[in-house]
């Protein structure tokens, strides 16, 4: 650790050896000169190693493997529900290839809770009257295939809420029925566009800010804090398996719904709940919004359409598929190996698209990070650890399931042999966009660390640090057990509006160039936490 210069010995030195090195007064006056020039109570500044930065740009830069490991993520094994064999075969393939580099202590980390696992076989849709027209769809995950081939009218529940009181009253009306349930959306013309990147005043209404749960241009603003965000979906769960059973006993053939993206995106997730519990809900699917539109306003003017549809679909309850892929660097000194610092990105996608930029891409960046660090070289005095986590998507199943075993309980504050030895997690989890900064997550005490952190690449315009939270992804497990723990600032690209969870979700959006900025910074930042005399400085617990 160093402290700040502010006007160096040696150029003082110059100066008055040059003007008043004759002076009789000389000693005095410089005496007095440095008392006053003297920095007291000055920061300290971060330890940057430019020469290992230079090093970890050029492999980064020039030797890059970043889109090649995202091409087999995405191109060769594609889409990989938690649970699913796609999943497991992916994790393979990625333990495989980090072995291949020489990583250490590259294994498998089974979860606990029983989950089960889905995936689907076969399925389609069509109308075959008044003409033949193929529909866009896919099936909503953890839902039960169609006895065979189903074919009726839709039957329309236009603008009821997934509630059970609201569904009462058709009780005794839907054997064998294909529900169209809820309003397509509103369809306009797109003024804006589709990708963009974050704008200065963007960026700088975040940099602003002085309370994390405050809104700025770049997030939204966050209210509940994970632990009740996951009590809350307990109570949901509840609520959607009275709803699920309900289809079930009413004999329900099909549920269809609208994508909620428009412009023929189909944006697609699943009953997720149902992979804890008993039920396996009634086939479910996502059409196109514009689709389902025209479906519905035919029937408004008493036009019937004739849907024919299946699912072929298969739950899975092997154990072998619920799996944490976990790989390090270890560190060397003896004083400091013990400890951790951790980077996470989440290696579920959804089974539409092939999960470029959700989570591929993070998946992708955090492995080639630790590539390029072992590549170099590197003898970090901590051990640096990667964990691809299992079932993000879900409810944080994979880090909840890290955390619980190896860090404490989130909700009892339990603590577990890793909370005193983990310095820092680091997650990569906002699309394929180039990181511009970081969220501090509320914690002020590591701005000046994560100022200097990114100084280096100011020249690539990731110079952003805001105090604010962002929710929506694992590093909010570690924060809730006061790991630092903390999330990149990403431009947004295509995320929101084509690629989230939708079939557009493909490595065509990923941009060669912003994976390799975001990968060389990751690494750099991994580098120096490990190589810090100290650990990150925790929140304070009120």
């Amino acid at each position: 650790m160093k402290d700040r210069p502010t006007f160096t010995t040696v150029t003082l030195r110059s100066i008055f050896h040059s003007r008043f090195s004759t002076h009789p007064l000389r000693h005095t006056f410089l005496a007095q000169v440095f008392i006053l020039l003297t920095p007291f109570n000055l920061p300290a500044q971060e330890d940057v190693d430019h020469a290992v930065i230079a090093r970890i740009k050029e492999e980064g830069f020039q030797h890059s493997q970043v889109m090649s490991t995202l091409s087999y993520l995405t191109d060769v094994h594609g889409p990989r529900l938690s649970g699913s064999p796609a999943y497991y075969e992916a994790a393979q393939w990625a333990k495989a290839e980090m072995e291949s580099w020489d990583l250490s202590n590259v294994r498998f980390d089974q979860l606990t809770e029983e989950l089960r696992g889905w995936s689907a076989q076969s399925y389609s849709m069509t109308i075959i009257k008044p003409h033949y027209e193929t529909l866009f769809a896919y099936p909503y995950a953890w839902t039960s295939g169609t006895k065979g081939t189903v074919t009726g009218v839709p039957f329309i529940m236009d603008g009821e809420h997934w509630q059970i009181d609201s569904l009462a009253r058709y009780s005794g009306k839907l054997e064998g029925r294909i529900i169209f349930f809820d309003k397509s959306r509103e369809y306009g013309p797109r003024f804006d566009a589709f990708a963009r990147r974050f704008t200065d005043d963007d960026l700088e209404s975040a940099v602003a800010l002085i309370d994390p749960a405050m809104e700025s241009k770049i997030e939204g603003e966050t209210t509940k804090t994970v632990t009740e965000a996951i009590e809350s979906w307990a109570d949901w769960r509840q609520k959607e398996t009275e709803v699920e059973q309900f289809f079930l006993d009413e004999g329900a053939s099909a549920i269809v719904f609208p994508s909620s993206f428009n412009h023929g995106i189909i944006r697609v997730g699943g009953k997720y709940f149902d992979a804890i519990g008993e039920i396996k809900p009634v086939a479910q699917f996502v059409i196109s919004n514009e689709q389902f539109g025209r479906i519905a306003r035919r029937a408004e003017k008493g036009i019937e359409t004739e849907i024919e549809l299946h699912l072929e679909a298969q739950f899975h309850e092997d154990p072998r598929y619920r799996i944490n892929v976990l790989a390090e660097i270890p560190g060397v000194d003896r004083s400091l190996k013990s400890e951790i610092v951790m980077a996470g990105a989440h290696f579920d996608t959804w089974h539409t698209g092939t999960g470029a930029t959700d989570n591929s891409a993070g998946v992708a960046v955090m492995m080639e990070a630790l590539r390029i660090l072992k590549s170099i070289g590197i003898k970090p005095k901590r051990t640096l650890r990667l964990g691809l986590w299992y079932g993000e998507e879900q409810a944080y199943w994979g880090s909840r399931d890290y955390v619980d075993k190896y860090i404490g309980d989130i909700f009892t504050g339990e603590s577990k042999s890793e909370k005193k030895k983990m310095s820092a997690y680091l997650n990569v989890d906002n699309g394929s966009g180039k990181i511009r900064g970081i969220y501090l997550q509320g914690n002020e005490a590591v701005r000046p660390i994560f100022s200097d952190l990114l100084e280096p690449f100011h020249y690539l315009d990731a110079n952003v640090l805001t105090v604010q939270n962002t929710s929506g992804t694992d590093h909010l497990i570690f924060d809730a057990s006061n790991i630092p723990a903390f999330q990149f600032i990403q431009d947004p690209l295509n995320y929101g509006t084509v690629t989230h969870h939708s079939n557009m979700d493909v490595a065509d959006y990923v941009i060669e160039d912003d994976m390799k900025h975001n990968a060389v910074i990751v690494a750099s930042f991994l580098y120096h936490l490990a190589m810090r005399d100290e650990m990150l400085p925790r929140k304070t617990v009120k």
